[in-house]
């Protein structure tokens, strides 16, 4: 796969918001003043002549049900979500771990240029079910203001820096993150992020939503890991 021309991106993405939207009832006027955008600008992205902001994009995927990874499919059939059954079929063979939906190569990310500028690039083969596994690229912007709008959605947000340097505001808390810093926090509380510098920022991100981060998560200790060992 290549990486595609931006317009290539939203006739995609504006595809599958439209099969969502008619699927989920509710209408193009009704869309656009649930996420505060006009109905032609609604229209538009789901033709693939426009794209949302970041803000307005989370907005529309939590008001249609849908995943933010389903977007970044290419296929005209999405591609369901692996499941454990499905990768110990796909492990249990001597092949390439590629053809098995594991490994991702970097020329074959399925991606999408947002209208405010970052680009999101997938870091899983298939989408995963309640979390998103991204990097994003944010173009070089000396001087730049922070975004108008903030973004919030529910669930955990966990973020590393690998490039530049990013600006980071959290409910009022502010930071300048650079690489090698993280950051983990409540994704409901209103947040934004943006490059205002003369590099270019890239920053992996890992988005858990609202379902998953409430479930208690449980880490193998040594006695349980010694029952999933194979030995030789």
């Amino acid at each position: 796969m290549a990486v595609e021309t931006a317009e290539n991106e939203w006739a995609t993405v504006g595809e599958r918001i439209r099969l969502a939207r008619e699927s989920s009832g509710i209408s193009v006027r009704e869309l656009a003043r649930r996420i505060d955008v006009s109905a032609s600008h609604v229209s538009q992205v789901e033709r693939g002549l426009a794209s949302f902001s970041v803000r307005a994009l989370y907005s529309v995927v939590n008001i249609l049900g849908i995943s933010m990874d389903s977007l970044f499919e290419e296929a005209t059939v999405p591609i369901a979500a692996p499941t454990l059954e499905d990768e110990v079929i796909a492990t249990s063979q001597d092949g390439p771990l590629d053809e098995a939906g594991i490994v991702l190569r970097r020329g074959s990310r399925p991606a999408m240029q947002l209208q405010s500028g970052p680009r999101w690039e997938r870091l899983t083969a298939k989408p995963e079910v309640g979390a998103e596994f991204i990097e994003v690229i944010y173009k070089p912007a000396p001087g730049a203001a922070p975004p108008e709008d903030f973004i919030r959605h529910p669930g955990r947000e966990y973020g590393i820096i690998t490039k530049g340097t990013l600006s980071v505001q959290v409910g009022f808390g502010r930071a300048e993150m650079s690489a090698g810093d993280s950051i983990a926090f409540d994704s409901s509380i209103p947040h934004r992020f943006w490059n205002e510098t003369a590099d270019e920022v890239i920053a992996v991100w890992f988005v858990l939503d609202a379902a998953a981060s409430d479930q208690e998560a449980e880490f193998p200790t040594a006695d349980s890991a010694s029952h999933h060992h194979v030995t030789g």
